[in-house]
């Protein structure tokens, strides 16, 4: 990792040496643009660029023989916005705020009838409003830029396919996001490129890690995202490296890969496990193709966690304040899927530009695909999923979604009241649909 960091550092070195000749000749200009004061008016407005998605999704449990208790749920998922702004041509800030589950607040109110003239606190909205990225882009070369702040790790394939227009399902790709943190912003400073016009594109970071206390049987190391406290605890950094290639007509098309490694130990909230390492090591590869009337998704997610007994054990002794799940960890984890969709309409219309996507998909994820130790493999956390749905793109930015989830897990039926084995995998069939936009 030594040679990472070395790697890493030395890039930066070069990337600022050769920015600041260029930076030099803007600096008169600079100063006219920019008064001392600030930047103001209707070169602000030339400056700044907004955009953003948000989704809006009705979920219903067909069947719920895992969790005889789930409700149906209507959700504002989530609501995203982001604002960049160019200070020159080669130094620009992007930022991004989130609302989700339509946010979060809390009111106080005098209550002279039911509560005896006292003041009453409520919540008022059960979400989170999050500030997911902030960082400056320092652009010096195709080859070679810098970003330092607060960005996000593209890890696997669902963190590039973000937005609702992207993907085809309600939700989120439900393998990777059970594995890792699907919106994975991290602190630190990053090696970015690109090479033969930006045909092969690079992303190389450190940056904040993970805490092992927050990992868990059926979230792996999801949990571990560091957002318990005010502040990250950076005792040990993380390294990670995202390449892509980039085909096809348009260039929406890529396939590439990500890997990442961490100790995770000395993120802890106490000196627990100080003298125990605690290696993260996450590995993947991924596909997309968008070409024509055709969509194709696939991805492969590996990961492993050393001493994750170890790991199992203390997190089993945590405090219960701590709002950790104290589950056994698995060592390693996997995660496959792959989804094909095809444009019908213009078999029926070739004028129209909307376009009608049926597709197919297939996950099969396992948080617990190894154990080590004394940690028992539970069968329950090994699912298989298969989806069918469609999706109406109503307008480029505008797309209806509607699917049917069949998930199948690795454990027998266990009938809640009985407590007898029904003979057959444990099922989960679900309904679900969405609107979703981005601009």
């Amino acid at each position: 990792m030594r040679v990472i960091t070395k790697v890493i550092i030395t890039g930066i070195v070069l990337a600022l040496l050769g920015g600041t000749n260029a930076v030099a000749q803007e600096r008169v200009e600079q100063e006219r643009v920019f008064p001392r004061t600030g930047i103001h008016g209707k070169d602000l407005l030339d400056r700044l660029t907004l955009s953003g998605y948000g989704t809006v999704n009705y979920q219903n449990y067909l069947t719920k023989e895992r969790d005889p208790y789930l409700k149906d749920r209507l959700d504002q998922e989530r609501f995203a916005l982001y604002l960049k702004l160019r200070f020159t041509d080669r130094i620009r800030m992007s930022s991004e705020i989130e609302f989700e589950h339509g946010g979060t607040g809390a009111t106080m109110e005098f209550d002279a009838l039911e509560e005896a003239g006292e003041y009453e606190m409520e919540i008022e909205q059960g979400g989170e409003v999050k500030l997911e990225h902030l960082y400056l882009d320092f652009l010096t070369h195709e080859m070679a830029n810098l970003r330092v702040g607060r960005f996000k790790l593209h890890m696997g394939l669902a963190s590039s396919l973000d937005r609702p227009n992207k993907y085809f399902t309600v939700l989120r790709p439900e393998g990777e996001d059970a594995m890792i943190p699907l919106g994975w912003y991290e602190t630190g400073v990053m090696l970015f490129g690109g090479f033969f016009h930006n045909r092969l594109t690079y992303e190389l970071a450190v940056s904040s890690g993970l805490d092992s206390s927050g990992f868990s049987s059926r979230n792996w190391v999801k949990r571990g995202y560091q957002t318990r406290f005010e502040m990250p605890v950076a005792e040990a950094l993380a390294y990670s490296l995202r390449m892509d290639y980039h085909f096809g007509r348009l260039g929406e098309s890529f396939v590439g890969f990500s890997a990442y490694a961490g100790n995770t130990n000395p993120n802890r909230p106490r000196y627990d496990m100080e003298n125990v390492k605690g290696w993260l090591k996450v590995a993947g590869a991924h596909l997309a193709v968008n070409e024509g009337n055709w969509r194709f998704h696939s991805s492969l997610l590996w990961g492993d966690l050393q001493n994750s007994d170890n790991i199992s054990f203390k997190n089993a002794h945590l405090s219960k304040h701590l709002n950790a799940k104290r589950t056994a960890v698995g060592k390693q984890a996997l995660s496959v899927s792959a989804e094909l969709g095809y444009n019908v309409l213009p078999l029926i219309n070739r004028e129209t530009k909307q376009r009608l996507y049926p597709f197919v998909r297939y996950d099969y994820y396992d948080t617990m695909f190894r154990t080590s130790g004394d940690v028992i493999k539970l069968d329950m956390w090994s699912r298989s999923v298969i989806t069918a749905g469609l999706n109406w793109m109503i307008t480029p930015g505008l797309v209806a979604k509607a699917q049917y989830t069949d998930r199948t897990y690795g454990d027998n039926y266990i009938d809640p009241v009985s407590k007898q084995d029904m003979g057959h995998k444990t099922k989960e069939r679900e309904l679900l649909v969405g609107l979703g936009f981005s601009f």
